[in-house]
């Protein structure tokens, strides 16, 4: 593959992550990269130096990269302001990761969860989907709308078959400080994303163990909604132009990830686009240290 000038902006960092990092006084070390896109960069650091009340965080270094000569460092905070509300008010929930802290500009840590992505497994657990339903519930109970249930790489099977969601990039949340016409929007708009995170809840429950829905399950499974239709029409263009457009970097030796050499493990969704030895023998099985 013929290298030409390499396309970083359509990456979050211009450059490797930093090999050490300190995080409430612990010192960490960077282990590899999960997963570097537009956004963000997802990195494992293991703890050196001694026991740790965390040995293992996810660190998530948002978008600091300039973008067609626009500053973008504001987008990752914005982003980061987002994501510590959103645990914060999932504090304490079975399923979620914790919080562990701020670092630069726009990065943050949570706990490492030692488990495996739904879509790197065949068939999960028995009985997997009953206890995700109950972190579901929780968080909706809290105020939070999920949101990103459709990623199957976005639930981990944890230890002893325990789920947990992780990424709430795109997660809402109840808002008491807004104004009373803002607080409804919100509050219909979290109910619509809740209705939407158990649609695809059970979605996953059909394929995965089509005999075992029971009638109500069934039907949440396939209650999609007029707008699921609309987001559909309106995003599938979209999805399509910008794997046809990722794949054409990528063929021409533009889309370079500063990362590369950090990610040796395989990236369903990268696969949609990305055709290279490395993503095509990896296989679909479960993968050690995965993302949380």
């Amino acid at each position: 593959m013929a290298q030409r000038h390499t396309n970083t902006q359509m990456f979050a960092l211009e450059r490797p992550p930093p090999e050490t990092i300190e995080i409430r006084g612990q010192h960490y070390r960077l282990v590899r990269v999960f997963k570097h896109d537009f956004f963000a960069a997802t990195c494992l650091y293991e703890a050196t130096g001694g026991p740790a009340a965390f040995p293992r965080v996810v660190v998530k270094f948002g978008r600091t990269r300039g973008f067609c000569g626009l500053p973008s460092a504001w987008l990752g905070r914005l982003m980061r302001a987002h994501e510590q509300a959103i645990y914060g008010a999932l504090e304490g929930v079975a399923g979620v990761p914790r919080w562990v802290g701020c670092i630069g500009q726009a990065g943050y840590a949570i706990e490492y969860v030692d488990g495996v992505p739904l879509d790197h497994l065949d068939v999960p657990p028995e009985g997997f989907f009953e206890r995700l339903r109950e972190v579901f519930d929780e968080i909706h109970a809290r105020g939070v709308g999920y949101c990103d249930a459709n990623k199957r790489s976005n639930i981990l099977v944890g230890p002893g078959g325990r789920p947990f969601l992780v990424d709430y990039q795109l997660s809402l949340r109840r808002r008491d400080d807004w104004c009373r016409p803002l607080r409804a929007l919100t509050r219909r708009a979290i109910e619509y994303v809740a209705e939407r995170d158990l649609y695809h809840l059970y979605k996953h429950k059909r394929r995965a163990f089509p005999d075992d829905l029971t009638p109500e399950e069934d039907a949440l499974s396939r209650r999609r909604g007029g707008m699921h239709w609309v987001h559909r029409k309106l995003t599938k263009p979209w999805r399509t132009f910008r794997r046809r457009f990722l794949s054409r970097q990528y063929e021409q030796g533009r889309l370079a990830s500063p990362t590369a050499e950090l990610e040796d493990h395989y990236q369903p969704e990268k696969a949609t686009w990305r055709k290279d030895e490395k993503t095509e023998d990896a296989g679909h099985g479960p993968q050690p240290d995965r993302p949380d």
